[in-house]
């Protein structure tokens, strides 16, 4: 029905068994998917598509930030701590992928699992369940809702109750994301109060990641005179294309998988800690390329 109208421009907030139903439509073999919320590898990778853009950032990007910061603190033992729903064994994953990427060292791995409701005995299960290994951080691999789409909630409880005084991150601890409110820098306070004044609440991730998405489109169509969505699609996919986007570096796409090239914000609930990718970690082609899945190791084939 969303074609009735001939629409060819998509800005896509959706599940992920939506996502896949959407782009299987030969309906949207000459459209631009531009992808906001889904953060699974596979659809910038294997399962890619040439008409989809991704704003969102990737498992792969976030952990990368994520470790980065670990790696620049020089905590690089890690107890690797998951929940049992799909998207935090997939963030559990990328960890593993990022942690030998540069260089941090997983000493042990466990998977919360339990089903009971422990909230009275939080703290002798988490002393007794964080035993063991000599590591120097405890990594959440949450991605649910507070530990999971299963109901297992237990990543707010384990800070402060660990076997040993531990640093933890990951899940809403420590957490890379596009965007949160605490960000200020590089102009991000005048565009968090143009959007708190015109929506009258904060502005989240989803709405940063759609804001680049409908300015892309824009910038694009502005720049090539076109209405053409394959010319727009060229166009945006072209090496000298960039944004601004209140981040400190110019926003780009990657050719071989159309990811947003972009800076991680690591924050807590109400704090920006640091933004990744951290000074030091150098590429070829731009630092930002440090986060997520470089040209060398992309399964995407776009053409």
């Amino acid at each position: 029905g969303f074609r009735k109208n001939n629409y060819k421009y998509f800005i896509m907030n959706v599940s992920k068994n939506d996502f896949v139903e959407i782009l299987s439509s030969d309906l949207m073999e000459d459209a631009i998917v531009i992808n906001v919320s889904l953060k699974d590898n596979d659809i910038r990778n294997e399962n890619c598509h040439k008409n989809v853009l991704h704003t969102a950032p990737s498992y792969r990007m976030a952990t990368d930030a994520l470790i980065q910061f670990l790696k620049k603190k020089n905590w690089t033992k890690l107890l690797l701590i998951s929940g049992v729903n799909k998207r935090d064994k997939q963030f559990a994953n990328s960890i593993k992928i990022s942690s030998k990427r540069f260089g941090l060292k997983i000493i042990n791995e466990k998977v919360w699992d339990f089903t009971h409701d422990f909230r009275r005995t939080a703290d002798l299960e988490i002393v007794k369940f964080t035993q063991g290994g000599k590591y120097e951080v405890i990594v959440l691999a949450d991605e649910g809702n507070t530990f999971g789409d299963s109901g297992n909630s237990f990543g707010d409880y384990i800070p402060y109750r660990t076997w040993k005084p531990t640093i933890v991150v990951g899940g809403e601890v420590l957490k890379p994301t596009s965007w949160h409110f605490a960000h200020e820098q590089w102009g991000g306070n005048q565009m968090q109060s143009r959007f708190l004044k015109d929506s009258k609440r904060l502005m989240t991730n989803i709405d940063f990641n759609s804001w680049v998405g409908v300015r892309t489109l824009g910038e694009a169509i502005t720049r090539s005179k076109s209405l053409d969505s394959k010319v727009i699609l060229d166009k945006i996919m072209d090496e000298k294309f960039n944004l601004a986007g209140y981040k400190g570096k110019p926003l780009s796409f990657r050719k071989w998988n159309g990811q947003l090239r972009q800076p991680i914000l690591l924050v807590t609930p109400r704090a920006l800690v640091s933004v990744s990718p951290q000074k030091g970690f150098v590429h070829p082609r731009t630092e930002l390329d440090t986060l997520g899945i470089d040209e060398p190791d992309t399964k995407c084939k776009l053409n």
